[in-house]
């Protein structure tokens, strides 16, 4: 069995050169057509994250600013300060900023990105 994440988004192109800045995903493929139904593969800590453009007639809708995520992606990285940092910079929307957890111990952060898509950035220690 294998397990592949399909990200869907108004522009694949855009957002795999996005992610690959944002996330510094590896880009394994992209397309490129005239038509709406454009795809690009990209690895992200081992898992390979299909992004599609949205498909309606597929039920394949982007997420929409200020409706309810039923889905968020769960990141760890191993300096979150600084990955957040770039996170802020690239203009993401912060939704819980880096906080400290000493029970578990790690660190948690949450945001959104310009697809509207819910990232929840994880360093343990």
């Amino acid at each position: 069995m294998k397990l592949e994440i399909n990200l869907i988004v108004a522009d694949a192109k855009a957002a795999g050169d996005y992610y690959q800045n944002l996330l510094n995903a590896e880009i394994l493929s992209q397309t490129d057509e005239a038509t709406a139904m454009n795809e690009t593969l990209m690895k992200l800590g081992g898992t390979e994250i299909r992004v599609l453009n949205e498909n309606k007639d597929f039920g394949l809708f982007a997420p929409v600013e200020g409706t309810p995520a039923s889905i968020g992606i769960n990141l760890f990285v191993a300096d979150i300060d600084a990955f957040f940092d770039n996170v802020v910079a690239m203009g993401c929307k912060v939704l819980s900023p880096v906080q400290e957890f000493p029970q578990i111990p790690a660190k948690n952060a949450v945001f959104s990105d310009q697809f509207n898509h819910i990232w929840v950035v994880n360093q343990q220690y």
